[in-house]
């Protein structure tokens, strides 16, 4: 009996194990795939092994997207094969729509609203391992290979990320709706503070930060760096929003991926104590939005390749910089409607930042923010003006340029410096202040896209002159410039034009759509200028886009820097609210001339002050020459359109070459001197005249013998 019940116990254990081999063989086969045509999962689904043929597609549910991770890495679902722990994730769709023709399904490794982390429209296999306590995220660990797959989105709610890494390579789709960037904070009431992260994206439009929709983005402690991708083979460089993934060129700038982009109405970024890198195109962005706020504190702001800006500023925006260090190769600013401030993160002006932008610094971390003075080092320009704005220089800021400190393309602009704490500007070329016709030539139409293919031709016309501009008052559309309490080496000029023809092939943007909140038109506002010059301007958005100068009447002959046919006109700060067009680029449609208005106060100029005559380095440019735009030489001759306004309070010029203005007062206390050994004469519409204190006005020549 004994020995029947143990062959008995064999057998049993023989069918047990031989019924666990066939089930693991089983499970085995189970964890294999081949999708060769459509395989349409309903859950999240497990394998080893998955191979992707060419043709095969793998989806789910309606309402439902799916991500493939392996081995905790998003991968994309493309053709190849695939082994390791393989989670084809299963999630509730996250639709942001950017236009009608631009609806994105954003996947994202993790989707934060007011309730916490929401599971069913998060990846939770591609999160590394996270958790979340007291609203306060911790071992977020997110890497992807694939293609606009977010990692942290923040839609609601107030966290802070701890120590999150980032590490994304493969191109966005649409960095003016956040498609494919590594932390997006959006929506009112929404604040997202990113502490002590490490985010690295490589692709085009592939943006480590973004804040949209009048959220509150905190990025303190970190370092964000972004490099440059491959475009898609049939891409055409362009200037559509949404359809853009490269910088236009007429900026006289490369590059396809910014670092980071604030969008939408009252949104809010801050970076402090952190660096900010972009390969090209730009580091701190602005785009699509109004009345936004980009602050840094104590922050590196550099740019690694050969092109770049540091920052944009649009839509009435302040872009404000407090103990900064900017390494650009291109601009530390570019402006288009914006206000820009350099100054030094002292300790009062942090505690204001730190209530104003609802930071949530501690007594500890405010403490610990040292005062230090915002530095800039530029292969070329300071800042650069392609639309309306205001740069403020304060404290002990020093500026560093190859090229002129300021470069303002025709356009309306404010400049305030006061070096009574040491503020500096040095221009290795000499030149402060260089004023120029707008030379973006604009895009042209391919295939009901505006395309990046105009050419820039240089005119051969002398300027006429225009018949009501006056060149010795001060008007609204003018360049003002104060400077105060400092020492100045180097040169002003004033070349604009006028009335006169401009060399763009295609015509510049004009009149053209604005957006839906009257965005300004251009790289960062709304959709870009509508036809070449002397076709029907698009209607406006709700306040207008930037017009050129005190904006004239629209349908200006092709070619030159009108307003389109049906633009409205414009005005100092910019094309009539609503309606039918925004008001032309500066020119023929917009102000008949633009002076440079310049106040010294107790201020020492060496240097040359003066209208002159622009040219640049070649007469025709196309994309492959991109930096040339904007540079130029300059001969010194008498105003035509271009005034020269001169006020002199308690401040000493040293003349170091012929000057002529339209317009000059000399103060009590202040005076015109040649260097050592030479003498400098004056005369006022001919006449020669004693330089001493008084105002005068006319056809004004400093000759140096």
């Amino acid at each position: 009996m004994k020995m029947i019940r143990g062959r008995r116990y064999i057998k049993t254990l023989t069918a047990i194990f031989a019924a666990a081999m066939l089930l693991m063989f089983l499970a085995g086969c189970g964890k294999s795939r081949d999708v060769a045509t459509s395989w349409n999962i309903t859950e999240t689904t497990n394998l080893d092994k998955l191979t992707v043929e060419l043709g095969g597609v793998i989806t789910g549910p309606e309402g439902k997207s799916v991500t493939m991770t392996v081995d905790g890495v998003e991968t994309g679902i493309v053709p190849g094969t695939y082994e390791g722990s393989i989670v084809l994730t299963l999630t509730d769709s996250n639709i942001v729509k950017f236009s009608d023709t631009l609806i994105h399904p954003f996947r994202q490794a993790l989707y934060l609203d007011e309730t916490g982390v929401v599971a069913a429209k998060s990846v939770l296999p591609a999160a590394g391992a996270y958790a979340l306590s007291n609203n306060v995220l911790t071992g977020v660990n997110i890497t992807s290979k694939g293609e606009n797959f977010n990692g942290i989105f923040a839609a609601g709610g107030a966290y802070t990320v701890k120590d999150a890494v980032i590490d994304f390579t493969g191109n966005g789709a649409n960095d003016f709706a956040g498609y494919g960037a590594a932390i997006m904070s959006t929506g009112e009431g929404t604040t997202l503070v990113v502490d002590g992260a490490k985010v690295k994206t490589q692709g085009a439009v592939r943006t480590a930060a973004l804040a949209d929709k009048s959220s509150n983005l905190i990025v303190k402690n970190s370092d964000l760096q972004a490099m440059n991708g491959v475009l898609p083979a049939d891409y055409v460089s362009n200037v559509s929003p949404g359809d853009m993934k490269d910088v236009p060129w007429m900026l006289g700038l490369s590059g396809n991926c910014r670092a980071t982009n604030l969008l939408g109405n009252n949104t809010t970024a801050t970076y402090i104590n952190s660096s900010i890198a972009a390969e090209g195109w730009g580091v701190l962005s602005i785009d699509n939005g109004q009345n936004t706020k980009l602050t840094a504190i104590n922050s590196k702001i550099s740019i690694t390749g050969v092109s770049g800006y540091g920052t944009y500023a649009i839509g009435n925006s302040t872009n404000a910089f407090y103990g900064c260090e900017f390494k650009v190769a291109d601009y530390a600013a570019i402006n288009r409607g914006g206000n820009v401030i350099f100054a030094a993160s002292t300790p009062e002006t942090v505690a204001q930042l730190n209530t104003e932008l609802k930071l949530g610094l501690t007594d500890s971390e405010l403490s610990s923010i040292a005062q230090t003075k915002t530095t800039i080092n530029s292969d070329r320009f300071a800042v650069m003006w392609h639309g309306q704005g205001n740069v403020k220089v304060m404290d002990d800021t020093i500026i560093n340029t190859k090229k002129a400190v300021f470069l303002d393309k025709g356009q309306t602009a404010d400049i305030s410096v006061d070096g009574s704490k040491g503020a500096q500007l040095n221009s290795e070329s000499g030149v402060i202040i260089q004023i120029i016709d707008d030379d973006d030539p604009g895009p042209v139409t391919v295939d009901g896209k505006m395309a990046n293919k105009g050419v820039y031709k240089e005119t051969t016309e002398p300027a006429v002159k225009a018949k009501d501009f006056n060149v010795a008052a001060v008007n609204s559309s003018d360049v003002t410039a104060t400077f105060s309490n400092i020492t100045l080496k180097g040169d002003f000029y004033n070349a604009t034009r006028g009335g006169s023809k401009t060399g763009a092939d295609s015509g510049p943007l004009v009149g053209g759509m604005g957006a839906d909140a009257g965005r300004p038109t251009g790289e960062a506002g709304g959709a870009p200028g509508g036809a070449p010059a002397g076709a029907a301007g698009g209607p406006g958005g709700g306040a207008g886009a930037p017009g050129g100068g005190a904006g004239g009447p629209g349908g200006a002959p092709a070619g030159d820097m009108g307003g389109g046919g049906a633009g409205g006109p414009g005005g100092a700060a910019g094309g009539a609210p609503g309606g039918p067009g925004g008001g032309g680029m500066p020119g023929g449609g917009g102000a008949s001339g633009k002076n440079l208005a310049l106040t010294f106060n107790n201020a020492n100029i060496t240097g040359v002050i003066t209208a002159s005559t622009a040219k640049h380095a070649k007469d025709i440019i196309t994309a492959e020459d991109y930096k040339l735009l904007g540079e130029v030489t300059n001969t010194a001759g008498a105003v035509v359109n271009n005034g020269v306004i001169v006020n002199l309070t308690g401040s000493t010029w040293t003349v170091t070459g012929a000057s002529y203005l339209s317009s000059l007062t000399i103060g009590e206390g202040a005076s015109i001197n040649a260097p050592e050994g030479k003498t400098v004469t004056m005369t006022v519409n001919g006449a020669k005249k004693p330089i001493k204190a008084g105002a005068y006005k006319g056809n004004i020549a400093l000759t140096v013998n």
